[in-house]
């Protein structure tokens, strides 16, 4: 199951040729997900993660990448959240430096 998602991920961005000058901080932020959330069924839509880069507050080639993550998609159990990734790239490639993971209050059952 890992591997058929991990293998779908790599043909999405090498299908992203739109956006080629954040290919390598989309790619960091999804090596860094994808570590992080092992074990865990997610999706991540990597055109949309790629469109939403900006420069980031910290200095030069910090940038601040932005899109919903999906948890279990089709299950019960789904649910969505904000995946908001910060990176610096320089001349060695793109690291990431945070990860931040934003839930929204609209998918928490307060009533239990």
């Amino acid at each position: 199951m890992r591997s058929i998602l991990l293998s779908s991920l790599i043909l999405t961005l090498c299908a992203c040729g739109g956006s080629a000058g954040n290919q390598a901080a989309v790619d960091a932020c999804l090596a860094e997900a994808n570590s992080r959330l092992m074990g865990k069924t997610f999706e991540i839509d990597t055109e949309k993660l790629a469109a939403s880069a900006v420069p980031a507050d910290g200095g030069e080639g910090m940038m601040l990448l932005s899109t919903p993550i999906v948890f279990d998609r089709g299950l019960p159990s789904e649910f969505t959240q904000v995946f908001n990734c910060k990176v610096r790239k320089d001349a060695a490639g793109a690291s990431v430096i945070s990860l931040e993971f934003i839930w929204s209050m609209d998918d928490l059952d307060l009533d239990k």
